[in-house]
């Protein structure tokens, strides 16, 4: 079961997301790829920066964000996971803290991270997978598989 970083679930948003991450999103059954509430969250950020100057454009993401809501297994972030990710964060910079929330989120419901930035999520020890490389990981596979 997988777990949505924003970056990737952004890259839907984008007039033509990159193949790797289409290709993926099309081999994985949708019961299995949910998102963290967080990831609302770091969305609606967006929104709220976007409206300062763009009001109209704000609205277009915003209106994509409440299809998104209901498109995708929402995952709450409760005490537990508050907890897991205080300890992500113990001694580390506050630019980390929504990937902390992922992190603690994936670790909490035993999720892979799907996202670009796998290194930004490996000090916090979840699985990872970088979908925008799944084309060069399947063709390896492949060819390991043939005889």
């Amino acid at each position: 079961m997988y777990l949505l970083d924003t970056n990737v679930i952004s890259e839907l948003r984008k007039n033509r997301p990159h193949g790797a991450v289409l290709a993926w999103l099309k081999f994985v059954p949708n019961k299995k790829v949910h998102l963290c509430a967080a990831t609302l969250g770091e969305i609606q950020t967006g929104v709220e920066r976007t409206r300062e100057q763009d009001a109209a454009k704000a609205a277009d993401i915003e209106a994509w964000a409440d299809l998104v809501a209901t498109r995708f297994n929402v995952i709450p972030m409760d005490a537990e996971a508050f907890r897991l990710c205080a300890k992500l964060m113990h001694r580390r910079t506050n630019a980390l803290y929504i990937d902390a929330m992922i992190a603690a989120c994936a670790l909490q419901h035993g999720l892979t991270v799907v996202t670009r930035n796998v290194r930004d999520f490996i000090p916090f020890g979840v699985a990872l997978l970088n979908p925008f490389e799944y084309a060069a990981q399947h063709e390896a596979e492949n060819k390991n598989e043939k005889p």
